[in-house]
Parts: C-alpha cells; structure tokens; sequence
C-alpha cells in the first residue's frame, strides 16, 4: 500500500490494519454492518478495541471506552485530576462520550486524513498503550490507591 493517500476511508484504513501485523501485533479488523466505524481489536492487549472512523475528508479519529462514568467513586476529584496530568498521556485526550444514553469515560486521539500510514499506525499503538495505562489507573483510583 502507497505511504502516503489523498486521503484515508474506511476501506483503506481496514486494509492498513490488517496488513501490518508487526506493528500492532495480533488483531482483527472488522467493520459492522452500519459501516461507520471500524473497530481494530488488538488482541495482544487484552482484545481491547478501538474504534475508528473518518471525520469527513479532514480527520481520522479514534477511541477507546474506559469506563461508566457512574462506577467512578468521587468523580468530581477523578475529573480534576485527570485534567492536572492529561498532559503526561502523549497523542491522548480524555473525555466523556454517550454510550445508550450512559456516560463513559474515553480516550481518544485524532490525526489528519491525510497522514502517513506509519502514523496512523503509531497513533493507533499509543492510543492502545495509554489506554491500558489509563484503565490501570481507573482501576487504582476505584480502589483508593490515588490519594483525591
């Protein structure tokens, strides 16, 4: 596949992830039938999936759900901090997302749609990495590991 495209879909985008085993490791590649997101489950992470879509011709988006906002016990002081330190998670934004009208917790990164395919890759990697990362924590903080 070119390096470089005009500019990502959908289609493209299943084909990069399912044609660079090494750089993702073992993962499955589907689109569901309303056929807006992509969904790239890394196995090697737990099947953690991301999801992925084409914001227009502009933007390649993606996103991992980390948690009902509701089972997050002093969400005011888990908000705040994770505001202070966002900063620490490179390529990685948290935020708060509608699921079947429950709010979950999010990470999420965005690239052009016209990047390389090395850093859609890349962004995809990291934003996996985080988000093992940011579940890790989420999991201290319901244990009161974190101090608020």
């Amino acid at each position: 596949m070119e390096d470089l495209l005009d500019t990502w879909n959908l289609t493209t985008l299943t084909q990069l992830f399912a044609s660079d085993p090494e750089a993702l490791g073992d993962v499955d590649v589907h689109v569901p039938p309303e056929g807006s997101v992509l969904y790239v489950t890394l196995k090697e992470k737990g099947d953690l999936d991301v999801f992925v879509t084409v914001s227009g011709d502009r933007d390649i988006l993606a996103s991992v759900v980390l948690a009902p906002c509701k089972d997050i016990p002093n969400r005011e002081a888990f908000e705040r901090m994770v505001l202070r330190t966002h900063k620490l998670v490179p390529l990685s934004s948290f935020g708060i997302t509608q699921i079947q009208g429950q709010e979950w917790y999010e990470l999420f990164g965005s690239l052009s749609a016209r990047s390389s395919a090395e850093a859609v890759v890349e962004e995809v990697a990291v934003l996996a990495a985080n988000a093992v990362d940011a579940a890790d924590m989420i999991n201290e903080w319901k244990n009161g590991d974190f101090a608020a």
